[in-house]
């Protein structure tokens, strides 16, 4: 995966999502691939003892429109897609019935991430990510768990199972990541 999918999976798995990336569709004349597949289960909730950790408010405000339903709340299905430059993303729509048999037939929702200036727009049938928001939105997450007091260390249980994760940790531990990302002034931490 290239950093912009990397941040991609990262945000999406610190806000509940199980992630498949790179997932094969053998259907649709686009390419054989979808960059991300993603479930998260209904009232999934990340805690430890009783401080459960925030997701964005954001996103969920954006997938409870899209989807007609609470989705923090329903178990939701994702498609998505992403760029390193500001040019759209295109899902194929044989791509998305794909990966919704796949899932089931359980209602799959369409994002994309690119290089853009907004946060989340929706965009029709797709919600339209800036990987810059993503990737801002992590670091806030990551600021929060370590005023939290948490056990933030390269040797954490992140290193085995999201070495991503446990990257940023190491960039932030040699300043080459700032404390105090600019989102996490708008960002409303509440648990999941």
């Amino acid at each position: 995966m290239n950093l912009a999918e990397k941040l991609a999976a990262a945000y999406l798995r610190l806000n509940g999502f199980f992630l498949l990336p790179h997932f094969t569709v053998f259907s649709g004349a686009q390419h054989s691939h979808v960059d991300l597949i993603a479930l998260r289960c209904a009232d999934s909730k990340e805690c430890v003892g009783e401080l459960c950790f925030p997701v964005d408010d954001k996103l969920f405000k954006a997938l409870d429109e899209l989807r007609g339903e609470t989705a923090k709340a329903s178990l939701v299905g994702l498609l998505a897609e992403v760029k390193t430059n500001n040019e759209l993303p295109k899902l194929s729509n044989e791509h998305s019935a794909y990966v919704k048999n796949f899932f089931g037939g359980l209602q799959v929702s369409r994002i994309v991430f690119y290089d853009v200036q907004h946060d989340i727009k929706p965009n029709g049938d797709t919600l339209n990510i800036g990987i810059q928001y993503a990737g801002r939105w992590i670091q806030s997450r990551i600021d929060w768990m370590i005023t939290q007091q948490l056990s933030l260390t390269k040797d954490g249980s992140w290193t085995w199972s999201e070495s991503f994760l446990s990257d940023l940790l190491v960039l932030r531990k040699y300043g080459l990541i700032s404390a105090g990302a600019a989102i996490s002034a708008t960002t409303k931490h509440e648990g999941s």
